[in-house]
């Protein structure tokens, strides 16, 4: 009971009101306290009289009591079952006297207040008939009531939760139905993109087998439309790249997307070019992979390239044709000369002559071996006035059929950078030839070309007077394949070969250009360091010092080539002008026998012969007598392809290269034999 309430009639102690806690709003079974579900906290002593029990019931206007002994509920007396009992006065006179607990109800509900709204609500919507409406009991730990709730309370919050968890799902279900309509949207959007793409796109699994692809897939690669074929991309791959496969899959913490070509099989078509593109889906562990058959724009590309070499060899021909006939025209006439010249001063001057225009077409077949030899990446110390000069001797039968006035400016000291000689040549040809080009309906046509340095760099400009280029011209002029020539005049490869070569060069290439005034391009390239630049032009390869080896008492010397003409010229050289004894071989296996019967100061041997080279001879030399594998020397008119070119760097053998004069010969093998190199 709560102390300070007394009845007035009886003297007992009776509950007085507890404040009862408002309901919060939402309501829900997780949230709502069971606290604030309690109506009253009025209880009676269960040994309390019942006529005692029956005002207390009609002072606090309740139908329910919590009934208590020694202040711990025992159960709950019901103000119907009271009345029953007491109904008439016969009833009040039989049983007014006894106990309060006999009006309880049979099984009254109570609950622990920490017991879960959930399980109360549940029990108490459960009750059948009669006992649906009786109040249920909240007691704390210690049994000791908290107060009661009415079965009505409890229907109203068990409708109000119903009702908020319709709401709840009524929004769930809009909000599912907004989602579900997302999806198929971007499902629908996805699809589209998936197979309408210009390019193959497929999932594949994290082992690369295929799960999934498009319509565009299956026509590059022959597969099934529309079905997963559970294919390996492997298979699609040459039995010899199988094994790049994992290594091509993006890899490490953060994986970058991969891009690069593979050749692919495919049936009935063979093997075909791609450019392939993957990268990992992080959300479900699948790799998209996106392929493009790029074998016809590469065999494109391949015509088109050989197409441009085609029309830079046809102009060079020409050229070099002329060139080479006028330097041998009065060689062949002087040489006629000299057969029947019995005057000693004449016959020098003709001698003089013969030499003079040998040296060059020499030149000139030099110019042109140096501007086809392949690519090899190596960067050596060029002076860029020498470039200049050697480009145009190979441009002068095109500069004198243009009739162009040509104007050159070149500094008086050396502009040298590093850089492949062949490949700037290639790049002031296609400049030259673009400006001869854009001149030849130019009546006073001029072409300048302009050579200076400033800071760190060179600047070579080529500046003519011609058509000129609008703007829209000037910014595609270095794209590949963009040319405003006729298909017989070029395919707008030049000048994009022109930007990739000065780029691996780290220079640049820009144009200024107006219509009717002519353009100008300029090529800067960054000057070479001095400290850090040692290479030397190819060619200038004399025997060190420390390979010399000291003559025997004459010198004996190995000379071993297929062309007469060449045997009778070193002869001559080395047996009447070095006083060496001189032996002959016309291949290489005639010279392994000469090696073995006799013992030789120097052998000299053309590499390209039949049967055996020279290059194999030196090899076999180098297994049976390394001694004289060391007193070696080359003999070449071209040394081929790069790979050769590196062999002989690497043995470090000097190269003797056609055509030599008597004092290349005697300057390349004196010091194997000890003479000194023949006056000039």
């Amino acid at each position: 009971m709560n102390p300070g309430d007394i009845d007035s009639g009886t003297g007992l102690q009776s509950p007085s009101p507890a404040p009862v806690p408002k309901l919060t709003a939402p309501l829900s079974a997780e949230h709502t306290a069971i606290e604030a579900l309690v109506h009253h906290a009025h209880s009676i002593p269960g040994e309390l009289p019942l006529e005692h029990a029956e005002r207390l019931f009609r002072d606090r206007n309740t139908d329910y009591l919590a009934l208590t002994r020694n202040d711990r509920v025992t159960g709950l007396c019901s103000r119907r079952k009271l009345t029953e009992r007491m109904a008439s006065r016969f009833g009040f006179a039989l049983h007014g006297r006894e106990a309060a607990h006999t009006a309880q109800v049979d099984h009254p509900l109570v609950f622990e207040q920490a017991t879960p709204l959930r399980e109360l609500l549940a029990a108490a919507m459960a009750r059948q008939s009669d006992s649906f409406h009786e109040d249920v009991v909240i007691v704390d730990s210690e049994h000791r009531l908290v107060g009661l709730v009415p079965a009505e309370r409890l229907a109203h919050l068990q409708s109000r939760i119903m009702s908020e968890q319709f709401r709840q799902l009524e929004r769930r279900n809009l909000d599912l139905r907004r989602t579900n309509e997302a999806l198929g949207q971007a499902q629908a959007l996805w699809i589209g993109l998936f197979e309408s793409s210009l390019l193959g796109v497929a999932l594949l699994d994290a082992d690369g087998r295929i799960q999934a692809y498009n319509r565009r897939f299956s026509q590059l690669l022959g597969l099934p439309a529309c079905e997963a074929s559970g294919a390996h991309i492997r298979d699609f791959l040459p039995e010899a790249d199988r094994s790049r496969w994992t290594s091509l899959l993006p890899a490490g913490p953060v994986p970058t997307p991969v891009k690069c070509e593979l050749a692919l099989q495919v049936a009935a078509r063979g093997t075909r070019q791609f450019r392939v593109a993957a990268d990992w889906i992080s959300a479900t562990g699948h790799v998209c992979l996106c392929v493009d058959d790029i074998t016809d724009q590469r065999a494109l590309e391949q015509r088109m390239k050989q197409n441009e070499k085609q029309v830079l060899l046809d102009t060079l021909v020409g050229g070099i044709a002329h060139e080479l006939n006028n330097k041998l025209t009065p060689i062949m006439g002087f040489a006629e000369l000299l057969a029947g010249c019995a005057d000693e001063r004449t016959r020098n001057s003709y001698v003089s002559l013969v030499s003079k225009y040998t040296a060059e077409a020499a030149g000139i077949i030099r110019q042109l071996l140096h501007l086809s030899r392949p690519e090899t990446g190596q960067r050596l110390r060029v002076d860029l006035r020498e470039v200049v000069r050697d480009t145009l001797i190979m441009l002068k039968f095109q500069l004198r059929e243009s009739r162009s006035q040509l104007l050159t400016e070149l500094p008086p000291d050396p502009v040298i950078v590093s850089a492949d000689p062949a490949q700037l040549k290639q790049v002031l040809i296609n400049l030259v030839i673009n400006a001869l080009h854009a001149t030849e309906h130019q009546a006073d046509a001029r072409i300048m070309i302009r050579l200076h340095s400033e800071a760190a760099a060179a600047e070579l400009e080529v500046r003519d007077n011609g058509t000129g280029m609008p703007p829209d011209v000037q910014q595609r002029i270095f794209d590949p394949f963009f040319t405003t020539k006729a298909p017989d005049r070029g395919t707008g490869l030049g000048l994009s070969v022109c930007q990739s070569i000065l780029r691996q060069h780290a220079g640049s290439i820009a144009v200024e250009s107006q219509p009717g005034c002519g353009a100008r391009f300029i090529a800067t390239l960054p000057l070479a360091s001095a400290a850090r630049e040692t290479n030397t032009a190819p060619g200038s390869t004399a025997a060190p010092a420390a390979r010399q080896h000291p003559p025997s008492e004459a010198g004996r010397v190995l000379v071993v080539d297929d062309e007469d003409s060449i045997r009778l010229l070193l002869g001559q050289v080395l047996g009447h002008r070095l006083g060496c004894r001189v032996d002959f071989a016309s291949n290489g296996t005639a010279a392994l026998e000469a090696a073995r019967a006799a013992r030789y100061d120097l052998v000299v041997s053309d590499i390209r012969m039949p049967g055996m080279s020279g290059t194999e001879l030196y090899s076999r030399l180098l297994d049976s007598d390394p001694a004289l594998a060391r007193r070696f020397v080359f003999v070449t008119g071209h040394a081929g392809d790069a790979t050769l070119a590196h062999t002989l760097a690497a043995w470090e053998v000097p190269v003797l290269k056609k055509p030599f004069s008597p004092a290349d010969i005697a300057a390349v093998c004196g010091p194997f034999l000890g003479r000194p190199p023949l006056a000039a």
